[in-house]
């Protein structure tokens, strides 16, 4: 059996999706799976041995390239694709859909779109269990991560302060005061702080190089490392060092799934039933506004306290 994964959107749907590509290869023996994905999330998937090819096109928005070489690679991408034969092509959404209109195949099945109740982990899977998978998802998967070579840290507690949608958002000011009273509260922990780095006003890539140097000059008085992460093999390889993580609902936060760190995960007006890090300990914070900002630093600092008494993930001296 030949299948084809239609999967263009983001990192966190990409590795939401990985425990559906091992189920296929150890569940159904799948001869030949191919992904097809954009180049800003492909490093999720690099070095994995449950796809045979990784098909990879550039999205006009992420920047690198232009609308001829953009079409030039859409039209080559075709032509690769069109060389093999597909018992099933799975698609993610109507942009997917469309391009199996130019594909050899034998069924296409869409995933469900009207998604609220679960997780986008059993989304993907549900479609694997139409063409025979049983059972339930299991972890994620991050071919890059290996547990056997773990660097984490007990006393490292991870801050990710980057977030893509405006809601998302934690502001700078509740950082401070946030990663201030953790400091309080245990004078041994050691902050590595993460961010996007560029110009918050770029439209390809909105940064957060403005909101780290704030925190900088504010918290140069405590033990803080502060981390810019460029690329995704930077932001995995920053993130094992952590022992637990505070950050929002985004891509880094299934990376740190991925990487099975405790999370303590700020939702705005995402979904939690459908967006919650998978097959890790976690704690949700969603405030009734839909906003992170609305989101008390001291309620943060209860939750964490209560995620890792629970977990013990640190060396308490608390």
């Amino acid at each position: 059996m030949n299948i084809l994964i239609i999967r263009r959107d983001n990192i966190g749907d990409l590795l939401c999706t990985t425990p559906l590509l091992r189920g296929l290869k150890d569940q159904l023996k799948v001869s030949r799976l191919d992904v097809v994905t954009n180049s800003y999330v492909a490093p999720v998937l690099k070095g994995s041995h449950f796809i045979d090819h990784l098909y990879i096109y550039h999205k006009l928005k992420h920047g690198h390239t232009s609308f001829l070489k953009a079409a030039f690679e859409r039209f080559r991408l075709i032509f690769n694709l069109r060389k093999n034969h597909y018992d099933y092509i799975l698609a993610f959404d109507h942009r997917a859909l469309n391009l199996t209109r130019f594909l050899r195949k034998t069924k296409v099945l869409m995933a469900i779109q009207d998604w609220a109740d679960q997780t986008e982990v059993e989304r993907a899977w549900e479609l694997g269990q139409r063409i025979g998978l049983k059972g339930l998802p299991g972890s994620l998967a991050l071919p890059l991560y290996s547990s056997s070579s773990d660097i984490k840290n007990t006393q490292i507690l991870g801050i990710h302060i980057s977030a893509r949608r405006v809601r998302q958002q934690y502001p700078i000011s509740q950082w401070i005061n946030l990663i201030r009273a953790l400091h309080d509260l245990d004078t041994t922990l050691i902050f590595h702080v993460f961010w996007s780095p560029g110009d918050s006003k770029s439209p390809m890539h909105p940064g957060d190089d403005d909101k780290a140097l704030i925190l900088k000059e504010e918290l140069k008085d405590l033990p803080v490392k502060f981390i810019s992460t460029p690329t995704l093999e930077s932001l995995i390889e920053c993130t094992q060092r952590c022992c637990s993580m505070i950050m929002a609902d985004g891509g880094a936060m299934h990376i740190a799934a991925a990487l099975n760190r405790p999370i303590i995960a700020l939702f705005g007006d995402s979904n939690p039933k459908r967006w919650r890090p998978w097959g890790v300990p976690y704690k949700i914070l969603q405030n009734n506004t839909k906003d992170v900002k609305d989101i008390e630093p001291s309620k943060i600092i209860d939750a964490w306290l209560n995620l890792i008494n629970s977990t013990s993930t640190h060396k308490k001296t608390i």
